[in-house]
């Protein structure tokens, strides 16, 4: 065998059995225990904290019950309260924890209104260099029932 391939045949092998040490030393032990990710990420997950109560917990409790009426026959009845509310467990469980105010930015709206050409065309969309002459969206539509103006 040629020298020279002598040479790169050894330096495969070399940077293999370094390949094999690094990663033993990286990927972690429960890797692929349940699949193709790490199967402590399970008890991870498990054990982190709730922070979501889901829609239904603004109506149920007579607190917001109007609002919820509303919305449950609107347009985004799809869009969960605490999209635009944030995380409202500690809320629930404690009415004097007040969640952060609804986020009424033209952005914010716009992440699901800009005109986007992947968009359906029946789908609610808006031009925000014509449309409400930089306005808070909330300004003129109520969210909670989106045609009303």
């Amino acid at each position: 065998m040629q020298p020279h391939l002598k040479r790169v045949i050894i330096l495969l092998v070399i940077a293999l059995i370094a390949f094999i040490f690094i990663r033993s030393l990286i990927v972690p032990d429960s890797f692929g225990q349940y699949g193709w990710y790490r199967g402590e990420s399970v008890i991870d997950n498990r054990n982190l904290q709730v922070g979501y109560a889901g829609s239904s917990s603004c109506g149920e409790e007579n607190c917001h019950k109007t609002i919820y009426s509303i919305w449950v026959g609107s347009r985004h009845k799809a869009v969960n309260c605490e999209i635009c509310h944030g995380p409202s467990n500690d809320h629930v469980n404690n009415v004097r924890i007040m969640p952060e105010p609804a986020n009424e930015s033209r952005e914010y709206c716009g992440l699901c209104h800009f005109e986007r050409a992947a968009r359906p065309a029946n789908f609610p969309q808006i031009d925000p260099e014509t449309h409400g002459e930089n306005l808070r969206c909330a300004y003129c539509h109520n969210p909670h029932k989106p045609w009303f103006v």
